[in-house]
């Protein structure tokens, strides 16, 4: 995975969104970064059980986080895995939750070091 924040972000809506929310701009990165590594590891145990549902609901929240932070890459990833969970299917998720973990920590990377 490349670590040009631009294969990862939506860079213009990002600068847009740090310069709406001036210094509360860290706090949602500190909240995001947090927040998402609880669930990403939280996807890991629930594809291990194979709770379909479980994994909507979470790879849900992480989609909306990280389009939140106009993380695309990874939001992208995520509606993947939320669509395994909607279809009770999770077979593949394995895979695709190998690629969660990648891009998250590319993420966090570059949120912590480049933004």
């Amino acid at each position: 995975m490349s670590g040009n924040p631009e294969d990862h972000f939506d860079m213009e809506s990002l600068e847009d969104l740090k310069d709406i929310m001036e210094e509360d701009f860290q706090m949602l990165l500190d909240t995001f970064i947090a927040d998402s590594e609880a669930k990403v590891e939280e996807i890991g145990s629930i594809i291990s059980g194979g709770d379909a549902e479980a994994l909507r609901q979470v790879a849900h929240s992480i989609k909306g986080s990280s389009g939140n932070v106009c993380a695309t890459s990874l939001s992208e990833i995520a509606r993947q895995l939320e669509a395994m969970g909607k279809d009770g299917d999770v077979s593949g998720a394995p895979e695709v939750y190998e690629a969660l973990k990648v891009e998250f920590l590319v993420v966090k990377d570059i949120l912590l070091n480049r933004i």
